[in-house]
């Protein structure tokens, strides 16, 4: 018997994933994938408290501990990547591989440490090829990089500036903020990405720093008809909370809001940031055969018995989810298959024998899932990711295309600041 942990994190994020694991694991029994086998799935909640406290911390720890106990050979999790840290050091020192469709941190490709983890979402850097792809369509040749000072901008950076030659273009200017960054900070940073000519700027960082950074450059007149801004996530309603904030307090004479305020006219939303670019994952591939597929069978699933499916649509990780059980299987399945007897090889299976060969290169198996082709490289990131691509249109984030796999397809009409599609 093949055990498998899958981690429950409270919340509907994951009683939607725990939905599509269950799933997976039931097509994988079904279609025998791993021969002479039947997996099994162990879930535990490693989240059961509100608060995120050093008690919540054990909580995590403890969850993860009892479940290793059990004689669990893959562990499928955590919710976020802060909890699933806790978890991935613990299975690599134990040679269990781990796959998550949540952790999108970039330590987690830190073979030094995570040797036995992957995982079926991309990373927060991986956007930057979507970036550089639209970029290409739109026949710029040169692009300047603002990024924050940490491990997630540092690789972004890394990433695109190898990604430019690809791309025949050229990174002529890039340049990092603190954590800490102060208005002033900002502002030479701003200027110095800026001053070599540069007017395609892309933005990496957390969403609250982006939305900082956006507000105080149109402050200074870089968000204009001269500029096109690429941005890592979708910070439409985040920004708007952000300006409205920033509008009151100066109206107010109050300054609450914790952004910093550069100038004192007032902001207005819909037409200083008009024509910006934002890129985000892309999980509803409507058209793509093998997601259609994954709808059918999900929508004949009984949501009292797989909460959330039983209709042909969803809203989270589903498919990165159904994809890590399906995946690990099929990576069990090759594991055993290379041994010199099967029956054999299948006691090793179980008794945790094969974790030497079972790191994330034994994963790529040629899956191709529900998000696309599940191919690693030797951290166990995929390589390839899928990405809505918005456009702010006198206010409204609108959908104009996708990126799949690096290929950029538009459906929509673009809008620059200038209001035009040019």
């Amino acid at each position: 018997m093949t055990r498998s942990l899958h981690k429950l994190c409270g919340g509907r994020f994951f009683t939607k994933g725990a939905s599509a694991i269950r799933m997976a694991a039931n097509d994988i029994n079904r279609r025998g994938i791993i021969p002479g086998a039947y997996v099994t799935l162990i879930g535990k909640d490693s989240f059961p408290t509100a608060s995120i406290n050093q008690g919540a911390v054990t909580d995590a720890v403890y969850a993860s501990i009892t479940l290793l106990q059990q004689g669990v050979i893959g562990v499928i999790g955590d919710v976020s990547s802060s909890w699933t840290s806790l978890s991935a050091l613990m299975t690599s020192v134990l040679e269990i591989p781990q796959c998550s469709f949540a952790a999108t941190a970039v330590s987690f490709s830190d073979k030094t440490e995570y040797k036995y983890f992957f995982r079926t979402i991309p990373t927060q850097t991986l956007v930057s090829d979507a970036m550089m792809s639209f970029a290409a369509t739109q026949g710029w040749s040169k692009v300047g990089i603002v990024y924050s000072d940490d491990a997630m901008g540092q690789q972004f950076c890394q990433h695109t500036i190898v990604q430019s030659s690809i791309n025949n273009m050229q990174v002529t200017r890039y340049q990092a903020f603190p954590s800490d960054a102060t208005t002033d900070d900002i502002a030479n940073t701003i200027r110095n990405v800026t001053s070599g000519g540069v007017r395609i700027i892309l933005l990496a960082a957390s969403v609250r720093a982006q939305t900082s950074i956006m507000i105080q450059a149109a402050e200074m007149g870089y968000v204009s008809d001269d500029y096109v801004w690429l941005i890592s996530s979708n910070i439409a309603q985040d920004l708007q909370v952000a300006v409205d904030a920033r509008n009151h307090n100066i109206s107010s004479q109050q300054p609450s809001y914790p952004i910093a305020i550069n100038g004192s006219a007032h902001l207005d939303f819909n037409s200083a940031f008009n024509g910006l670019f934002m890129f985000d994952n892309w999980l509803s591939l409507d058209g793509y055969p093998p997601y259609e597929a994954f709808l059918d069978s999900w929508s004949a699933l009984d949501p009292m018995a797989y909460p959330y499916a039983g209709h042909r649509n969803i809203s989270t990780n589903e498919g990165l989810a159904y994809s890590c059980m399906m995946v690990m299987a099929e990576g069990f399945s090759q594991a055993v298959a290379n041994t010199t007897n099967h029956t054999q090889g299948l006691l090793e299976l179980k008794s945790g024998d094969l974790g030497q060969y079972l790191i994330p290169p034994a994963f790529n198996v040629g899956y191709v899932g529900p998000e696309g082709p599940m191919v690693f490289d030797s951290n166990g990131d995929v390589t390839k990711g899928n990405y809505q691509i918005y456009n702010l249109q006198r206010g409204s984030s609108v959908v104009v295309g996708q990126s799949m796999g690096g290929e950029i397809r538009f459906t929509g009409s673009l809008m620059y600041h200038d209001g035009t599609s040019t």
